[in-house]
């Protein structure tokens, strides 16, 4: 339990440091100005997306929360009604009229705390599709746009890099045995949540972190590395994802999302060797 604190803890850190890094390199090469222009572009997209098509999202975040609790809910309901609605009918029951109130009051308080969770829930998610779905925008011309400036400017600080070692390949799971299991996951209530959550929050850091490492590692490097630094990727999408939330700081986040990615692979942070070298 400790091993496992102190290697979240690690890469909270490691995080922190790649944003760090990447704010500072994100004012070279012009990415700063080119970052600024493409996010306005991005949010004003969206805005008007979530203005025009307003019913639709908010269905999308009620459906993600209903799958995130959908077994809860079930449960809560029937726990709560199940006195009412199970066992024969008998005349100290149909005496009992002031417990059969109290239990219909307290089914309908347990259903209430439902709903109001679900709506909280619906509104948590109604913020993260806008913020996922405009750092999911920002990224699609990032390979040509600010990709390849963003990889010239770290690699200045890494002149010496060389691609980690001790890299274990041959363990990363097959594509679809990954795909299988997430499907399986989102069948567990709760479990879904974290899984809706995780998968939402690293995103679009693990959809740049080919194309950021192409030329540096190799393909079977790359799924290895990646499935190393997944706290690390964990914590630094959410970093991204708050970072959207600050005022013209989030003008810069098509540009920290490259230079950060670029970081993370460079410094070779490993949770399974949390040992960080910098050049």
């Amino acid at each position: 339990m400790t091993q496992i604190l102190q290697t979240w803890l690690l890469a909270w850190r490691e995080a922190f440091t790649c944003v760090g890094l990447g704010l500072g390199d994100a004012r070279h090469a012009g990415l700063w100005w080119r970052s600024a222009l493409w996010c306005m572009a991005v949010v004003a997209l969206w805005l008007g997306l979530y203005g025009y098509f307003g019913r639709f999202f908010v269905e999308l975040s009620a459906m993600l929360a209903l799958v995130s609790v959908t077994g809860l809910l079930g449960l809560g309901v029937m726990d709560g009604v199940g006195a009412l609605a199970n066992g024969p009918a008998t005349l100290s029951q149909m005496g009992n009229i002031a417990g059969g109130l109290g239990s219909t009051a307290k089914a309908l308080l347990s259903i209430g705390q439902i709903a109001l969770a679900l709506l909280a829930l619906a509104a948590f998610f109604y913020v993260m599709v806008f913020i996922v779905g405009a750092i999911g925008t920002a990224r699609l011309p990032l390979r040509w746009l600010l990709l390849g400036r963003a990889k010239a400017v770290v690699a200045r600080r890494y002149v010496a890099w060389q691609a980690p070692t001790g890299l274990d390949a041959s363990a990363a799971r097959p594509a679809w045995w990954r795909r299988l299991l997430l499907l399986f996951s989102l069948l567990i209530p709760v479990w879904a949540l974290c899984v809706l959550i995780s998968y939402l929050l690293t995103w679009n850091v693990r959809m740049i972190y080919g194309a950021a490492a192409e030329e540096v590692l190799g393909a079977e490097q790359q799924a290895a590395l990646r499935r190393e630094q997944r706290p690390a990727i964990f914590a630094l999408g959410l970093l991204l994802c708050l970072l959207m939330l600050v005022p013209v700081l989030n003008l810069l986040l098509p540009a920290l999302l490259c230079t950060s990615v670029c970081h993370l692979q460079r410094r070779g942070w490993r949770a399974t060797d949390t040992s960080i070298k910098v050049d």
